[in-house]
């Protein structure tokens, strides 16, 4: 008999999972509170630029790293399965350099990073603008990873449901899971709002920001809404085609549709999903600095997301030490749709297998304390 498999949460956490696990022959049942992929997933710019994200070398790294060189085949199969392109591209990044400080900083990591087979340079601005001519002048040089990616996070958005239903899954979109039920020390489902209970043999709690607030958890789940404010543009001409950003968490990222997305804000404002003026004016000037060219391009759409943001910023995965047969897969912050197709791979191995050769005990639950028990 098929293990009946219970998703929490149905960003790309979770249908990434499910894809997984329901290819791995489970029973998979995928609940969402809205529908699936328009929380964090669909408000997100699609980066997937693990050097550009990096740290350090750590597990992080090296874990987003492995997880980016799945996405070709990841993308072909969401393809396949939703009949609808989602607009996977490799055209490399470009970060700006501003200080003597931060060129330091960009040589020591392409230095690593060199040591782990990444391409990557600091160009002088003239040469940097041989790749992008919209470039600021200003900074004192630029960064060039050619390795970095993006995906069309509002197209993957729409692809998702449908290929984790293209996969043979149940999806309940508009209902939120309240509680975790569980008897003799092993989960058996989950109560959604509506009373509702839902039979399980496995339950992967993947509701990112909302993931603590389902009850029955056996600990306190440290994990916070960060809210993340994105303008989309509209150029003239449209932009060319590389990521640029800067040092401080600013992006922009050209669509196919000649608009250029301007991330992201980071504020620390609970459940709170507005945009704000304040919000517009920051990406508004961050976007200047990186495209002094874009002061006549008109906004055209402005929306929040909420990333799921552990204490350390690093993903909360794997299994719950205290109740058997629940898991977790949230907390991906910033990375979320980088960290999608190996964070799924490592799930559906620990679910059905109780092992995997991935690195995945850095992100275990265990490593936080429990501000509940603690004495």
């Amino acid at each position: 008999m098929a293990a009946r498999v219970l998703i929490l949460g149905g960003g790309i956490a979770g249908c990434a999972a499910a894809l997984e696990l329901a290819g791995r022959g489970a029973a998979v049942t995928l609940v969402d509170r809205d529908q699936p992929g328009t929380g964090a997933t669909g408000a997100s710019a699609g980066m997937l630029t693990p050097q550009y994200e990096s740290g350090g070398p750590g597990p992080a790294f090296r874990f987003g790293l492995e997880s980016k060189a799945l996405w070709p085949g990841f993308a072909r199969r969401l393809e396949a399965l939703a009949q609808w392109p989602i607009g996977y591209r490799t055209d490399g990044m470009l970060v700006a350099n501003r200080t003597p400080e931060e060129e330091e900083g960009a040589r020591a990591a392409l230095a690593w990073q060199h040591e782990a087979g990444l391409p990557g340079e600091v160009m002088a601005p003239a040469e940097a603008r041989r790749l992008h001519p919209w470039l600021s002048p200003e900074p004192r040089s630029w960064t060039w990873l050619p390795a970095e990616a993006q995906v069309d996070a509002q197209r993957l958005a729409v692809a998702l449901a449908a290929a984790v239903r293209g996969a043979g899954a149940t999806v309940l979109a508009g209902k939120a899971a309240v509680e975790i039920l569980a008897v003799g020390g092993r989960v058996s489902g989950a109560l959604l709002e509506d009373g509702a209970r839902v039979p399980a043999d496995a339950v992967v709690l993947a509701a990112g920001a909302w993931s603590p607030l389902v009850r029955g958890l056996p600990r306190a789940l440290p994990v916070r809404p960060m809210r993340g404010q994105v303008l989309r543009l509209l150029p003239d001409p449209p932009a060319p085609w590389p990521l640029v950003a800067d040092h401080e968490g600013r992006y922009l990222v050209p669509r196919e549709n000649g608009t250029l997305l301007v991330g992201a804000t980071k504020e620390d404002v609970g459940y709170d999903d507005g945009v704000t003026e304040a919000g517009r004016a920051m990406l508004t000037t961050a976007a200047l600095a990186l495209f002094p060219s874009l002061e006549q391009a008109r906004v055209v759409e402005r929306w929040a997301g909420l990333r799921p943001m552990s204490p350390d910023t690093l993903p909360i995965l794997g299994p719950e030490p205290d109740l058997e047969g629940l898991f977790y897969a949230t907390g991906y912050g910033r990375n979320g749709i980088l960290f999608a197709p190996l964070a799924a791979r490592t799930m559906a191995s620990l679910v059905l297998d109780g092992r995997t050769d991935v690195e995945w005990e850095p992100f275990g639950v265990e490593r936080f304390a429990d501000p509940v028990s603690d004495p």
